[in-house]
């Protein structure tokens, strides 16, 4: 069965459930995706802060038969640039679409209302390579997002070094946003 077609994207209001379920699913796809990352306990993100999120409307989340099967943040960055992040699509549903519909629904959003530039930021480990963010500058480069020059965690996040288990750097991906 092709989850996407029975997949709709809607804003995060800020209902315990819903703010649980986001909370609870970005925790465990991080958990995974950033393996090996961070001091052992350390959590993407907690209740307080997706409320936070919901009520400034800056959550979308993809709901399946009343599930919540992904979700994805946008925040303006100036006049022109928009950026997303927290993306994360339930492993149940993986490659049937639902995080590429997280994107086109963010991109197409954001064009819409004049935005120039789409950018997201990835960290990875700097001296080793990580499976799942080798997986993650493939499919962005392949939706038309282009990298930038990577920049040590610390300088970009000072806030996040003390959680680090290995050294770790960011890279900015952007993309230009076309008008539909």
């Amino acid at each position: 069965m092709n989850e996407q077609h029975t997949v709709e994207v809607e804003r995060l209001a800020p209902h315990e459930s819903d703010v649980v379920a986001v909370t609870e699913l970005l925790n465990a796809v991080y958990a995974v995706a950033e393996d090996g990352m961070w001091v052992p306990g350390t959590t993407r993100t907690d209740t307080d802060e997706i409320t936070r999120y919901a009520r400034e409307g800056s959550m979308r989340i993809a709901r399946s038969h009343g599930r919540v099967v992904g979700c994805i943040r946008v925040t303006r960055i100036d006049a022109t640039t928009a950026e997303f992040g927290m993306l994360a699509s339930d492993p149940k549903v993986r490659g049937t679409g639902v995080g590429r519909l997280l994107i086109d629904t963010v991109e197409t959003e954001f064009a819409e209302q004049g935005f120039e530039t789409m950018q997201l930021e990835v960290i990875r480990p700097r001296d080793t390579s990580h499976e799942s963010k080798v997986f993650l500058d493939r499919l962005y480069t392949r939706l038309g997002y282009v990298p930038e020059d990577p920049a040590p965690l610390d300088t970009r996040h000072p806030e996040l070094a003390p959680a680090l288990a290995v050294p770790c750097e960011t890279v900015v991906y952007r993309k230009p946003l076309r008008r539909p």
